[in-house]
């Protein structure tokens, strides 16, 4: 992780790994990985792999907390808030066109849990992001997002939404649970899929990025305010790849 990211305001910059293919970061999918309330965890990174294995792709790592000195945004949900989060998507796509040369035509968002939510924002038909996000980015993934909206700087709107939109739901979820969520938010997306058995985080990398999860094993989040079960699932998480991955080839079209 290097401060390599110019931050929206200008002032220092945002930490992130940037992964160029071998053969080059032209004519190739790019995708920008951002985190959830928990900061930057080994799950981002088999994101990662898995995004730069399965697409021959450029691969961005962003890190929102770090940056900022700070570890985790669980405890209030708002410290750093969504709009906040946007901000640092829109610096990470205009550096990703203008200083790593990739193709915004075929360059993508992805986030899970905190990081979803922030997809959902980026993509959500408010002026100033539309005046600042087109250009930069084709599409947006939410895995198992926050949902709740209620109109207020905390909790802002969620869609309708200007770009293509994909979003994965757990019905097991009790850390972002599909009840907070308004029908409109998750209809309004291109797609939305619900795995009716997911926990938060069914694809959590329990072994480290770089060794194969563990199936099947369950555990709870460590977190005072809400301790909620996660459990990994390869079946559900290859469902889940196998969606992003027709959606991604569906958009990644010269």
């Amino acid at each position: 992780m290097r401060p390599i990211i110019p931050a929206f305001n200008g002032q220092g910059a945002l930490l992130a790994s940037w992964n160029p293919h071998p053969a080059g970061v032209s004519g190739r999918p790019s995708f920008i990985v951002i985190h959830g309330g928990h900061g930057l965890n080994p799950t981002n990174f088999a994101t990662a792999l898995w995004l730069r294995d399965e697409f021959q792709a450029n691969v961005l790592v962003l890190d929102s907390y770090w940056s900022r000195g700070r570890e985790e945004n669980w405890a209030t949900g708002t410290r750093y808030g969504v709009n906040m989060r946007v901000l640092d998507v829109i610096a990470a796509g205009r550096w990703l066109r203008d200083s790593a040369g990739a193709d915004p035509r075929h360059s993508f968002l992805i986030g899970d849990s905190q990081g979803g939510w922030t997809v959902l924002r980026s993509f959500t038909t408010e002026a100033f992001f539309q005046r600042e996000l087109p250009g930069l980015l084709r599409a947006g993934i939410a895995l198992y997002p926050n949902c709740k909206a209620d109109g207020t700087a905390q909790y802002p709107r969620l869609g309708p939404y200007a770009g293509p939109v994909l979003i994965f739901t757990g019905g097991r979820d009790s850390a972002t649970p599909i009840a907070q969520c308004a029908p409109a938010t998750l209809t309004a997306a291109s797609d939305w899929v619900h795995f009716p058995g997911g926990t938060h985080a069914w694809d959590i990398a329990n072994r480290g990025a770089h060794t194969p999860a563990v199936d099947g094993e369950c555990t709870r989040a460590m977190n005072v305010y809400n301790p909620f079960p996660i459990c990994r699932s390869d079946a559900t998480t290859a469902a889940m790849r196998t969606r992003i991955k027709s959606f991604v080839l569906g958009l990644n079209t010269p």
